[in-house]
């Protein structure tokens, strides 16, 4: 958690989340949506969480570069330190998108969405309830943290979930994306005026609060935010198991 930004009340919707209600009650789709951290083309990259635990307590992470397997492989054996994995339940596309989802608006600068077709995964969806381990100290992080993985379009993902449901995150992450043949995402993430930036930015229900902008160089590259919607700078950290550094932007465009 960083003492920079405000530390908030757990809710109640995740305080009283057992595994058995996780799996016999509604998905708490909204709950889940809102204050939350978006991070397309996350991998496993616990940076974020590990960072922002405690000023958020919803992260959804986006990618399609890997299966089930590999997901089930991270949440149970990677984990995140000094957390236990207590519950996880498969989400299915309805209880995603109850209103439908509505077709991408593209240009031809934006790229091609099928250029790496081969790279996408079978899409699925998985929901994990964090806890702090009893070995931990109280001031090791929040008592839970929900964690939404979907593998999926890191664009197509926000349209359907923030745009389609009227939410808007707390936070997007914009962390080593890549692009073209050495990221495999077939739009540039980074670019303000392309698909990603203009759908999360044009969003009716508002902006994100604040940016995290970084990756594997050093912090001299991300001196400047990526959009310039985020120009108010709160501080730097280093990324943990990569190399590389993370900047914490906040939106100063009303």
């Amino acid at each position: 958690m960083l003492k920079l930004l405000s530390e908030i009340t757990m809710p109640s919707w995740l305080m009283d989340l057992t595994p058995a209600t996780m799996m016999s009650e509604s998905f708490p789709l909204y709950d889940v949506l809102r204050d939350s951290l978006y991070y397309p083309s996350s991998g496993f990259d616990g940076d974020p969480v590990r960072r922002l635990a405690g000023n958020i307590l919803s992260f959804v992470y986006v990618d399609y570069g890997y299966d089930q397997d590999e997901c089930m492989s991270a949440l149970k054996e990677e984990g995140f330190t000094g957390y236990d994995l207590i519950a996880t339940r498969s989400v299915t596309e309805r209880e995603l998108t109850p209103n439908g989802y509505h077709p991408l608006l593209l240009f031809p600068s934006d790229g091609n969405p099928l250029r790496y077709r081969e790279e996408m995964k079978k899409p699925f969806c998985y929901w994990s309830l964090f806890q702090r381990s009893e070995s931990v100290p109280v001031s090791h992080g929040p008592f839970r943290f929900s964690l939404l993985y979907l593998c999926s379009d890191g664009v197509a993902a926000y349209q359907a979930l923030y745009v389609g449901n009227s939410v808007t995150p707390k936070a997007v992450a914009v962390i080593q994306p890549g692009h073209a043949a050495f990221g495999h995402n077939w739009t540039n993430y980074t670019d303000s005026k392309q698909i990603f930036a203009r759908i999360v930015l044009g969003n009716p229900n508002g902006q994100p609060e604040f940016m995290l902008y970084g990756g594997n160089q050093s912090r001299y590259a991300y001196r400047r935010s990526c959009w310039p919607s985020y120009r108010k700078f709160i501080r730097f950290v280093d990324r943990e198991r990569n190399h590389g550094s993370i900047s914490l932007w906040r939106r100063s465009v009303q």
